[in-house]
């Protein structure tokens, strides 16, 4: 059982108990609302948690995406380079055969 609903399930318990030992209707009342408030704030909250979740899992495909995009062009930063370095090479030696 996670936190929250052993958290809400002691504060249910904590209300039904109060609720028998004795309270008027009205604080039974205010207590059955306060619960139904409870309720209903705990199902926002998984709500939007279950969002955040969402949006996390965009955010890792998305970043997954952006690593394959920069490994890709990291591959070709290299091949440039060497290829670079090869004309470089190249362009010496005819300079040096041309003197």
């Amino acid at each position: 059982m996670t936190t929250g609903k052993c958290l809400l399930s002691a504060m249910l318990a904590t209300i039904v108990v109060v609720g028998l030992i004795g309270c008027n209707r009205q604080e039974v009342d205010h207590l059955k609302n306060r619960a139904a408030s409870l309720e209903q704030e705990l199902a926002d909250t998984k709500a939007a948690l279950a969002g955040a979740r969402n949006e996390l899992q965009d955010g890792r495909g998305k970043n997954a995406q952006s690593q394959t995009q920069v490994d890709a062009l990291t591959t070709e930063a290299t091949k440039c380079r060497v290829e670079r370095d090869k004309l470089k090479q190249e362009l010496a030696a005819l300079k040096r055969q041309r003197q």
